[in-house]
């Protein structure tokens, strides 16, 4: 088949082409880097399925297992043999059965030390006071011996599958007894989406991928589908990872879907069953092998044996894959479903994933390569029916808290305008208005009136009150702090200057990806590197699109979080250094870049001439003297082309207002030609501003007339010769 090539998205290389597979390749291979620097527990390394064969629907590698009553289908030992029925050995197994020694329970360790002593070459004492050979001597075995251990062949399926997985990531269990839900009026296409795809016979997809910004009800979407297909019947299994309830192991995922689909369906049971006691230690091998042997083959003898059990195909759940532990372990998991659907067009299984848009799933699903059976879709925050949804889910609560308090409450409680503010501020993020209303209604405080004008005060964009230090969305910036605390510790300065320059006023003079690079003077990959913890919080354009587009919050709570610091505490953006950091960053840029350089960037340039001469007199304090600092390691001598206007201005405060610095500027008389680079400045102001440079200059000859001539030296290591020459507008 011929293979079509992709672009790769990732940073390092983002003009090669490469299959999909390759890119999987390269994703692990960084993950591992990445996770190295945070420190993360290092994963396993898996059979990343390259060898798996194409399965062949028509063509049945084994038969359908003989069904067995319930109160013998557990009991069948390696042989395929039935414990019940012993006695029909020979015409079963056609004289074998002699060939293999079954040891009962008591034994369970047998087999092992018979290895390990024939390891050592010693003799195996057989000669133990309890078991079959109890009292023996001088016995002899004739032929090939194996020796099995047949206690946890012997064990029921469901016990071993369940305790190699994970139970708490079910939908409905004990862990989740609380889980979050859909209102039966809220995210009803999305659901109602879902529900259509998989009841469709004519589908073309079999694995649908949602991917959404962080803490926009995901989980609640997929619990409420989740839910709605356990009444039908159309359920085959979930896993919802937590990160923080430690509910994110890899290799507890197949286990616990294998489980789940067991009590759903008896056939599947004993195949399993069957494999299990044939090969104990499936359970124990790669992922790779445990999706095909327990999952994809079983479901093939079925499908191949028209089994009536499944007359439509069940769904599998996974909700919150980017909270599975390690990057590489994420992708394996998807790259193993990907392979699945894009292999096989008619199968009892459909695949639902919900998850965070992070780098590596964006990277995955923009390649040319993603599987056409194989659908991603966007879950947005601020279309008109999330937006809908997200007044009608305040409204209800509202309601029901003013009828918990009536007679307790004014009686125009929630004020219209109240409503319409935290509204707007959700701007459609179900989890927002979740959060809020769940501590209007806090019954352990019993003030709604009082908790309602904080969160009015924060939709404002007022912060939390620094005196109370009480934080309605207290959830929602515990969410926020593990995302920017998964970007390691050595790029994070980064991370929090790109996040700055995003955040400040000037963001729309430098706001494309490119652009914003080179002004931060980093490389593409650098950039890039320095985000990829953050596409749950963050729309990042594609490498591809670099030139073109800008980042994107994907909602204001966050930028609200790094403006506040009562609520980001060390990930706080100060509002009063933005300024500063701008103007630094802008002189950087100069002292690297000038209008001559080759390949200079215009849009960054056009800005650069202007903006730190006009920002330089508005610094205070602290940040003046910062500013006074980096300007005198600034090599002036090589600037060109600043604007003349705000060049003209700095260089007055400079001589007249800003702290006293000799070293870095001096009014001189015109210095003899090629003793310095000169710099020629013309420059118009009006009358008044004109006087005003008279008496600053010429305080002895205020009668001075247009145009004014002057002549500075400006720099420290390196002096710069600046003649200005002054005009007075008309």
């Amino acid at each position: 088949m011929l293979r079509r090539q992709a672009t790769c998205l990732l940073p390092l290389s983002t003009s090669a082409a490469m299959p999909l597979k390759a890119i999987f390749v390269r994703i692990r291979a960084r993950a591992r880097i990445t996770e190295s620097e945070q420190g993360a527990y290092p994963s396993e390394t898996q059979d990343d399925g390259a060898n798996t064969p194409t399965i062949s629907l028509t063509k049945p590698q084994e038969t359908l297992p003989q069904l067995l009553p319930d109160n013998r289908r557990d009991t069948v030992d390696a042989s395929g043999m039935d414990y019940h029925d012993k006695n029909n050995s020979t015409d079963r197994n056609k004289g074998k059965y002699s060939d293999y020694l079954a040891i009962p329970q008591g034994f369970q360790q047998l087999g092992a030390e018979v290895r390990d002593q024939s390891r050592h070459g010693a003799a195996y004492n057989f000669y133990s006071p309890s078991g079959p050979f109890a009292n023996a001597n001088s016995f002899v075995i004739n032929g090939q011996v194996s020796m099995i251990d047949t206690s946890q062949s012997n064990q029921p399926v469901l016990q071993r599958l369940i305790k190699k997985g994970r139970p708490e990531a079910i939908h409905d269990s004990y862990y989740r007894e609380y889980p979050p839900r859909c209102s039966e009026d809220t995210r009803v296409s999305l659901r109602n989406d879902v529900l259509r795809w998989r009841g469709n016979p004519d589908r073309q997809q079999r694995l649908l991928w949602y991917m959404g910004s962080a803490g926009i009800g995901k989980s609640a979407i997929a619990q409420s589908i989740a839910e709605e297909l356990e009444r039908t019947g159309h359920l085959g299994g979930t896993f919802f990872f937590s990160r923080p309830g430690q509910i994110n192991d890899p290799a507890t995922v197949i286990p616990t879907l294998a489980y789940q689909l067991a009590i759903r369906n008896n056939t599947y049971k004993q195949i399993v069953n069957q494999r299990l006691v044939d090969d104990p230690l499936i359970l124990d091998k790669t992922r790779s092998t445990q999706f095909n042997k327990l999952i994809i083959e079983p479901f093939q003898l079925i499908a191949t044996a028209s089994d009536t059990s499944l007359q439509d195909p069940l769904l599998i759940i996974l909700d919150g894959l980017d909270e599975c532990k390690g990057t590489e372990a994420q992708c394996e998991l998807v790259q193993l479903l990907l392979d699945h659907a894009g292999r096989i067009k008619e199968f009892p299984l459909l695949w639902l994933i919900y998850s965070r848009p992070e780098w590596h799933f964006r990277t995955i699903v923009s390649d040319v390569d993603f599987p056409a059976p194989c659908e991603k879709k966007e879950i947005s925050i601020n279309d008109a029916e999330a937006q809908a949804d997200a007044r009608r889910l305040l409204e209800r609560e509202l309601a029901k808290i003013r009828k918990q308090y009536e007679g307790s409450l004014p009686a125009e409680w929630p004020l219209g305008q109240d409503v319409d503010r935290l509204c707007k501020a959700a701007s459609g993020h179900l989890g927002y208005v979740s959060f809020m209303a769940r501590f209007i209604g806090n019954e352990e405080v019993g003030d709604p009136e009082k908790q309602l004008r904080i969160c009015t005060r924060i939709a404002s964009g007022l912060g939390v009150d620094g005196g109370a230090q009480i934080n309605p969305l207290e959830a929602l910036d515990r969410l926020y702090g593990r995302v920017l605390s998964d970007v390691p510790a050595t790029i994070l300065p980064v991370t929090m200057q790109i996040l700055s320059a995003n955040l400040n006023l000037w963001r729309r003079y430098v706001k494309i990806v490119r652009d914003q690079a080179d002004y931060l003077l980093l490389t593409q990959a650098s950039y890039y590197g320095a985000l990829r913890s953050l596409h749950s919080v963050l729309y990042i354009p594609p490498p591809s699109e670099a030139s073109s587009k800008a980042l994107r919050f994907y909602h204001a709570s966050f930028t609200d979080f790094l403006r506040d610091p009562a609520r980001s505490g060390k990930f706080h953006i100060h509002g009063d250094t933005e300024l500063l950091d701008s103007t630094v960053r802008s002189l950087r840029w100069l002292g690297k870049n000038n209008n001559t350089s080759p390949g200079v960037n215009a849009r960054v340039h056009q800005f650069a001439r202007w903006f730190p001469w006009r920002a330089a007199p508005v610094l205070r304090n602290e940040g003046l003297t910062t500013l006074m600092d980096e300007m005198g390691s600034f090599d002036f001598e090589i600037l060109q082309d600043p604007d003349p206007d705000d060049f003209s201005t700095f260089i007055r405060w400079l001589s007249t207002e800003a702290p006293p610095n000799k070293l870095l500027v001096r009014l001189v008389d015109k210095p003899p030609a090629g003793t310095f680079r000169t710099l020629s400045i013309k420059s118009e102001v009006y009358a008044e501003g004109f006087r005003g440079w008279v008496s600053d200059f010429f305080p002895d000859d205020v009668s001075k007339e247009s145009p004014l001539s002057l002549h500075f030296l400006l720099g420290v290591s390196t002096k710069l010769h600046v003649h200005l020459t002054l005009h007075e507008k008309a």
